[in-house]
């Protein structure tokens, strides 16, 4: 069913993605009547194709890309009348239009789906702590008793900027970590903020050095002692799964939990905590109905999460809007919050990704960070499934991925075309047939060896679980 789901996700993204890009080409080439003889989306043999008007419109068999031809007498004799609407014959400008037209479409879609993300909201948990691990980095330079000096009501500080950022989820946080990394800080400054008080406090010199950008796998947050603090949702139960571990214990909904082996549970967090650290043991668990205090046993399940074994009980809890309010966030804006949010993203995604390209490039950062197909198509299926905000963000981000990538100026690319131009535009000629040759064998060999190398890296991740 993952396979399945990560197929039809791809399809999609992929689908939707090139079909823009190509689209971009295509239009501003019709804007300057140049003639355009087919539109692809895919490569390799015609599943579909249909002449319309002067161009064959095809889907291929592999849907790795796609291209639009257009008379070109470099490839091939063109009748008199279409000398004049020829590729070839264009001015210099109207042909880096053209080209340039595919990624940029690229990059405006992502903007504009970020505003359409921006403007329905997203919703997300808080970066709210309540405890600081001894012995990490994050506790050398702040400990409860600080924070508690400050006049923290219950114990719940929630981090609002990073570096003078404000970030409002803990993706958020990791971003400014990443963006930290990649211009080689030692440190980063904080600022908290208690949840019910509002009192706040300013972190300066929280020590990054352990962190690593070839460890991307790593929980950045743990290493640095950040604990998010589990929601106090009240351990009332919502649902009892049919197939599991408690399904015929005679919990019921509405059941409130109140001690697993005498241990008192004082929200759902803590009961979570409990059953998680006791894979496959019988525990004892108190639970209130209609004010009478009952007691059973019920004998744990055990499943893998990462990389260890940890218990599972099959409850749902119940939904508490007011007790989730201090850790959860909604962030959505009017159209012009969404229109600079969403650029503001954009800004952020495009210098981190320039950035992560630089460092490959000079070997500060690991090769295995690339990403081929099959990730995608992991990613899109993960993505379909887990709602719309969710799919918008991956279609988003590789959208303006695409984008980039597409404007280097590696021949091949659209990038390396629009560097001929250039060229073309300062010396007042094309770049020679035999320069342009060797550049597109060169960018075909680079563009190839770092394909096999994704899908190389693809595989080892799905080798190493």
């Amino acid at each position: 069913m993952d396979f399945l789901w990560s197929l039809v996700g791809f399809l999609i993204v992929i689908g939707i993605l090139v079909t823009l890009h190509e689209w971009g080409h295509f239009q501003v080439a019709r804007w300057f009547n140049i003639k355009v003889v087919e539109f692809s989306i895919g490569f390799g043999k015609a599943l579909y194709q249909k002449q319309k008007g002067e161009t064959n419109y095809k889907i291929a068999m592999i849907p790795l890309g796609g291209f639009v031809r257009f008379t070109d007498e470099r490839e091939g004799p063109v009748a008199d009348e279409d000398l004049p609407r020829a590729f070839n014959r264009q001015s210099v400008y109207k042909r880096f239009a053209v080209v340039a037209a595919g990624p940029l479409i690229n990059i405006l879609f992502a903007w504009l789906v970020f505003i359409v993300i921006y403007l329905i909201g997203i919703n997300t948990l808080k970066p709210v702590i309540e405890v600081i691990p001894e012995n990490t980095p994050l506790s050398q330079v702040l400990n409860m008793q600080q924070l508690q000096s400050h006049g923290a009501q219950d114990g719940l500080w929630e981090v609002v900027a990073v570096n003078g950022k404000t970030v409002n989820a803990w993706n958020e946080v990791n971003q400014q970590l990443m963006l930290a990394m990649i211009e080689k800080r030692a440190n980063v400054d904080l600022q908290l903020q208690e949840v019910y008080s509002g009192q706040a406090i300013q972190v300066s010199g929280l020590d990054i050095r352990l962190l690593d950008l070839n460890a991307a796998d790593t929980d950045w947050l743990t290493v640095l002692g950040f604990v998010p603090a589990p929601p106090r949702i009240p351990a009332v139960i919502d649902r009892v799964l049919p197939d599991g571990p408690a399904a015929n214990s005679g919990l019921q909904p509405g059941d409130r939990i109140t001690s697993v082996d005498r241990f008192p549970v004082e929200n759902w967090g803590e009961f979570v905590k409990i059953i998680q650290d006791k894979p496959g043991e019988t525990v004892n668990v108190s639970y209130l109905r209609d004010r009478v205090e009952y007691e059973v046993a019920i004998r744990l399940g055990s499943v893998l999460r990462d990389e260890q074994q940890v218990g599972q009980v099959g409850l749902g809890v119940r939904f508490d809007r007011h007790a989730m309010a201090p850790f959860s966030n909604r962030i959505s804006y009017d159209l012009s919050g969404a229109i600079e949010a969403g650029w503001q993203r954009m800004q952020d995604l495009t210098y981190m990704s320039l950035q992560m390209l630089k460092k490959m490039l000079f070997g500060e950062v690991s090769l295995q960070h690339l990403s081929g197909p099959i990730s995608i198509a992991q990613m899109s299926g993960q993505a379909v499934q887990s709602g719309l905000i969710s799919f918008l963000g991956l279609l988003g981000l590789l959208s303006l991925s695409i984008g980039i990538l597409n404007l280097l100026p590696i021949p091949v690319l659209d990038g390396g075309h629009l560097l001929y131009y250039l060229v073309e535009m300062i010396k007042g000629s094309p770049v020679s047939d035999r320069f342009m040759q060797y550049g597109q064998t060169v960018g075909l060999f680079l563009i190839l060896s770092l394909t096999l190398l994704a899908i190389f890296n693809d595989i080892l991740r799905i080798s190493n679980g």
